[in-house]
């Protein structure tokens, strides 16, 4: 089974205060108790008081936090997938559609699985609630199925299993969290030191200027 964990950095607003740039980013691994594990040994590094965070966010770490975080995760069998959409070329009648372009950013994810993992029978995904509506959840289920098993032909169809749950329960959605911003920061802000770290994993970057 492969676990592919998702989750974003930036924003989909288009005002003057929004990003510039908005961020997809997956971690994929087929060795889920290896990845949990990242965020036990980041932990037992931490002083007393940052011990019992509940959950490490890439936005609220510190320089010290993200550096151990993203090199202890670049030691496991992992591999990281990146979209990165340049908001100002946008067309102007999907700016008010936020969830229709974020599916369609993570359909490109999606469907980029099924090349790579071509040979993989089980997939489960799991998602940072980003879509809070039960029936637009079922719409990015169905949209995110459906672009995976493009490329596959006949009825041998892998089983796709789709979760949208909070990171607190699920280290891999931090992981998940840590290479969005880490792309995040080098995109927007030009900031190389994360992304520079995390780079020999990552499995697909994909621009999206449209």
């Amino acid at each position: 089974m492969l676990y592919v964990f998702i989750d974003e950095s930036g924003n989909l607003g288009f005002t003057k205060k929004s990003t510039k740039y908005y961020v997809i980013a997956s971690v994929e691994t087929r060795n889920l108790t290896e990845l949990n594990g990242v965020v036990k040994k980041v932990r037992k590094t931490l002083r007393k008081k940052k011990k019992n965070i509940p959950e490490f966010k890439f936005t609220r770490s510190d320089d010290v936090i993200r550096r151990r975080f993203l090199s202890r995760l670049i030691e496991i069998d992992v591999s990281f997938s990146v979209i990165v959409l340049q908001k100002q070329t946008v067309y102007n009648y999907l700016k008010d559609k936020k969830e229709k372009l974020h599916n369609y950013l993570a359909g490109f994810l999606a469907e980029s699985l099924s090349y790579d993992y071509s040979d993989e029978r089980e997939f489960k995904i799991i998602v940072d609630k980003f879509i809070m509506s039960k029936e637009k959840r079922s719409e990015f289920d169905w949209y995110l199925e459906r672009r995976l098993l493009n490329s596959y032909e006949g009825v041998d169809f892998p089983r796709i299993g789709i979760l949208h749950e909070g990171s607190q329960q699920h280290p891999g959605l931090q992981a998940a969290d840590f290479v969005a911003g880490s792309v995040f920061q080098y995109y927007e802000r030009g900031k190389t030191q994360y992304y520079n770290i995390i780079k020999p994993k990552i499995r697909l970057e994909l621009r999206k200027w449209f």
